[in-house]
């Protein structure tokens, strides 16, 4: 009996082992960044940000966000803070890339900053409660969603041209 359970617990510890058996370096390291993607993605990302040009689907950037597909969508840390503006500092972006009618978005938080200062950064204009710049192909948004929460955002397509 004692024989029975003790084959069964090496079985099952041998089953479990195997199981969570680490990948092959290929498949594992297929979306970790290569030695300059940073370097190249956050030129691409500052373009996109600043809304000087749209956020393609580049290796670079993919590799940085870890994706081994083509959907950049979703809430993405950076390796590093990027300078946008000049002066303007952001560790994370939002990225929504929708249809045509829907258009696309790149949003970010500048940390440390008041509203006033990301307007002046990004030279925009006041209206209403935020402040605007139309770009060609869409429109930059900066806007505080509650006292102290900066956002700034490249608004592309979607009725914004």
């Amino acid at each position: 009996m004692k024989a029975t359970r003790a084959l069964i617990a090496s079985t099952l510890l041998l089953v479990a082992t195997l199981a969570s058996a680490q990948m092959p370096a290929a498949l594992r390291d297929a979306n970790a960044p290569a030695v300059g993607d940073w370097a190249k993605a956050s030129a691409i990302l500052r373009a996109a940000i600043e809304c000087r040009e749209p956020l393609p689907s580049a290796s670079s950037v993919l590799g940085i966000f870890g994706l081994t597909n083509r959907q950049l969508d979703g809430d993405h840390k950076l390796p590093e803070a990027l300078t946008v503006f000049g002066s303007l500092k952001v560790s994370a972006i939002s990225i929504f890339h929708g249809d045509e009618d829907e258009g696309s978005s790149y949003t970010v938080q500048p940390v440390g900053t008041k509203l006033a200062d990301v307007a002046k950064a990004a030279v925009l204009k006041k209206d209403g409660p935020r402040f605007i710049r139309k770009v060609k192909g869409g429109l930059l948004e900066a806007s505080e969603l509650q006292p102290g929460t900066v956002q700034l955002a490249c608004i592309r397509g979607g009725g914004h041209e």
